[in-house]
């Protein structure tokens, strides 16, 4: 059993040992996150080489140390010779550091799930490592569902929550108003593109709260 959880990786140390295509996925991913990356290989794909290039982050040109988890909070593994995969889970194991060796399960602490991303709305699906093309295929389900007014309406609704929590200081109040806004007819408004008519409703009904 998996507990499922969103980490904030902004400025923090990630490293990516392995620099073929899967590891090449694995920090563009990190770096969409604003991580601080760091890829340990001694070849690297062209996109890697020219992030690096580009100062997006840093590149050991070399086979992995130890020490290269030195400060790190989060490592994957993803080299072209699987048995690297025993030295850096040892070493991140020591160090106590959540690791991810792709395609490994034995070698992993935590395990990456299948993501869809609309604006700020992100949907994880996971099978708990048993047969990752099944949430390949149901996180692509979800996506035909859900369309770029879910982003949208996250957008709106970041703008009001503080006010929100300023006009409605009770839970419960609060939680119902969120309900109302949720079960409105802002999505399908968003959804034919009347963008002015969806943020009056909302404010209508935050207004109406109080």
């Amino acid at each position: 059993m998996y507990y499922p959880l969103f980490v904030d990786l902004r400025g923090r140390r990630c490293v990516v040992v392995g620099g073929g295509p899967l590891a090449e996925a694995k920090v563009a991913a990190l770096l969409d996150c604003g991580a601080d990356v760091a890829v340990v290989s001694d070849r690297v794909t062209e996109h890697l080489a020219v992030w690096a290039a580009e100062g997006r982050l840093r590149w050991e040109a070399r086979a992995f140390r130890p020490a290269d988890l030195e400060g790190a909070w989060l490592v994957i593994s993803a080299p072209e010779d699987r048995s690297v995969n025993d030295a850096v889970w040892g070493e991140a194991q020591r160090r106590r550091l959540w690791v991810n060796a792709v395609d490994d399960p034995p070698h992993c602490s935590f395990i990456a799930p299948a993501v869809f991303r609309q604006g700020d709305l992100v949907v994880a699906v996971c099978t708990s490592g048993k047969a990752p093309a099944l949430a390949v295929r149901l996180r692509d389900r979800f996506a035909a569902q859900l369309g770029p007014e879910y982003g949208e309406f996250l957008e709106l609704a970041g703008a009001v929550r503080e006010e929100i929590n300023r006009r409605v200081p009770a839970f419960r109040e609060r939680a119902a108003l969120w309900y109302r806004i949720v079960d409105s007819d802002i999505l399908d408004l968003l959804r034919r593109g009347n963008r002015e008519a969806a943020r009056a409703r909302l404010w209508e009904l935050v207004e109406g709260a109080g």
